[in-house]
């Protein structure tokens, strides 16, 4: 008998494949202004680029060129030597060394003492308040009310004394009296201007030379820091520039430089009481003190 044969269900059809997309819509094209525009970007992004690495080439340029060039001199010191510590420690040490360079014969022409202007009362020394300086009537170009006052205490005062054997500081008889007192006022110039350079808080110098020989008086040296103070922005060597100063052994230059800043600034002087009883100092004219 034959076998019963089930029957099979029939294949399933195979499920349709569905269709490619559409493909996408094409770019648009691009119209002729906006690619001229786009083109204008491009052209300008390309010219900021270049102009920048034309700076930074330029930058690394100059700092090429700074780098290879020697650094600029020091500016010239005023002096090769300075006076160090307080106030009163740099003027004795002014006073102790410039003298020393001042020759006569080879001798050591004077020395010098430094200190606040003041005078010996007899057992202390009083402080001078006040400087007066009366005007050289001698030419009509000033009036006796034209006395000027100066605070004795911003003052430094220095004595120049000769090396002789006259108690009263005298110079030894020697050169001509013209010439040494030259000597004298480079001296007193050359004290007044370490002092104003490196000595804070002083407004005037006077200097006290020795009596001539014959014990006659050679007054003083007055400056005040206005005086000098265009000497005092360029190095001393170019307005004194000999090393040892000799009598008769200055050069024109330097002889019109010292009677410049010192022989309008010669005065007499004179030690006088104030009415409360405070010493003054009073400085005139060789003229006038005459």
């Amino acid at each position: 008998m034959a076998a019963d044969v089930s029957e099979q269900p029939p294949e399933a059809a195979p499920e349709p494949v569905p269709a490619p997309a559409a493909a996408a819509e094409p770019a648009r094209r691009l119209d002729r202004g906006e690619r001229a525009r786009q083109s204008s970007y491009r052209f300008r992004f390309g010219a900021i680029y270049v102009a920048l690495a034309a700076v930074v080439g330029a930058g690394i340029g100059a700092a090429v060129i700074l780098a290879l060039r020697p650094a600029p001199p020091e500016a010239a010191k005023w002096s090769s030597w300075e006076p160090e510590g307080s106030k009163l420690a740099m003027v004795r040490q002014i006073a102790d060394r410039i003298p020393k360079a001042y020759r006569e014969n080879g001798h050591q022409l004077t020395v010098s003492e430094a200190n606040q202007l003041a005078i010996n009362d007899g057992t202390t020394f009083v402080p001078v308040s006040s400087i007066f300086v009366r005007p050289d009537t001698s030419r009509g170009q000033a009036e006796e009310s034209d006395v000027v006052r100066y605070n004795g205490l911003n003052a430094v005062s220095y004595g120049l004394c000769g090396l002789g054997t006259n108690p009263r500081c005298a110079l030894t008889a020697g050169p001509p009296s013209s010439d040494r007192f030259t000597l004298l006022r480079r001296q007193a110039l050359e004290l007044s201007l370490y002092t104003f350079k490196y000595v804070d808080g002083v407004d005037s110098v006077i200097v006290f030379m020795p009596p001539t020989p014959k014990g006659e008086s050679n007054g003083t040296i007055f400056l005040t820091k206005d005086d000098v103070r265009d000497e005092l922005r360029r190095p001393i060597s170019e307005l004194l520039p000999t090393a040892t100063p000799r009598v008769g052994d200055l050069t024109e230059v330097e002889l019109g430089n010292i009677l410049r800043l010192t022989q309008p600034h010669t005065y007499a002087f004179q030690f006088q009481p104030s009415p409360d009883g405070r010493p003054i100092l009073v400085l005139s004219p060789p003229a006038a003190g005459s």
